[in-house]
């Protein structure tokens, strides 16, 4: 009887796992805002990994013709230097969307350790630590970047680690808010007379009811730091040997006039994953508002 309790108590938490994921699935497709934005971003992912079997030439690989318009043979036309402008997007999707997510990823866990260290804590751990969240969210967020790229260089990792090093204090505040406002509740207050260890009534009996908003914010995070990862790409900060969609409109900087498809293609890309993000983080914001409904107000 021991071993069938042992091997069922994973297998009960991986189902109650997927019904509460299969929950939530429902109800955000059960909004108008929520299912356009599930759509675009399930589209961009499938587009970013079958990148390699869409695209008709490798991202480097010149082609005989430069400047050339969009046409049958390259859709989006070529750049100056013969590539194919439908493969670099593609590509790029592939660089953009991994610093998007890996960046409010990242800020997620360095602002959600901060807001709840702050938030649970009393006494001179708060006090120091919303300093620290405050003289980061007084700092200009694309300064900060500049400084970080300008400093350490501009690789891939590095460059996700600037963008969450500028997003991650939004994630701190609203966490710390969250515990702020749950560390005296009843339940809270239960646990610990219960003798539960100070992990526990944390990430078990907190952080559940606390992380909601919190999940919508890294929506709108990841949709912010594929803007900055653009504008440092536009600026020629991104890293030299990745394609990506801010790279792409820095080479288009001196073609404005003469081939406006290198800057349109790339640009409409950005457009539609940042309205995606935001659509899909609007759809989270309705199911996790109480004072919603399905689509609307109550």
């Amino acid at each position: 009887m021991m071993k069938k309790q042992k091997v069922n108590v994973p297998t009960q938490r991986i189902s109650l796992l997927t019904s509460i994921f299969h929950a939530g699935a429902i109800r955000i497709l059960a909004t108008r805002h929520g299912t356009l934005g599930v759509i675009i971003l399930i589209c961009l992912v499938l587009l970013a990994i079958s990148a390699p079997l869409l695209a008709p030439y490798h991202p480097f690989e010149q082609t005989p013709l430069s400047l050339a318009p969009p046409s049958t043979g390259y859709p989006f036309g070529t750049d100056n230097i013969g590539r194919d402008i439908f493969s670099l997007v593609l590509y790029g999707s592939r660089s953009s969307l991994l610093v998007g997510f890996g960046a409010a990823t990242a800020a997620l866990f360095v602002g959600g350790a901060i807001g709840i260290l702050a938030g649970y804590f009393r006494g001179p751990t708060e006090a120091m630590l919303m300093r620290v969240i405050e003289i980061f969210q007084t700092l200009p967020v694309v300064m900060l970047v500049l400084c970080a790229v300008a400093l350490f260089g501009s690789s891939f990792w590095l460059l996700i680690a600037a963008v969450a090093l500028a997003i991650w204090p939004m994630e701190a505040r609203l966490i710390y808010g969250q515990y702020i406002k749950l560390r005296e509740r009843e339940f809270v207050a239960a646990a610990r007379v219960a003798d539960l260890s100070t992990p526990h009534i944390i990430f078990r009996e907190i952080l559940p009811n606390a992380i909601q908003p919190v999940i919508v914010q890294v929506a709108l995070d990841a949709s912010a730091a594929i803007l900055i990862e653009a504008g440092l790409g536009f600026l020629g900060l991104s890293d030299p040997g990745m394609v990506s969609w801010g790279q792409l409109l820095f080479v288009a900087q001196d073609y404005m006039d003469s081939a406006w498809w290198m800057s349109l293609f790339p640009g409409i890309a950005i457009c539609i994953t940042v309205i995606g993000l935001n659509m899909f983080a609007d759809g989270l914001n309705e199911i996790v508002d109480p004072r919603r409904e399905f689509g609307g107000l109550q």
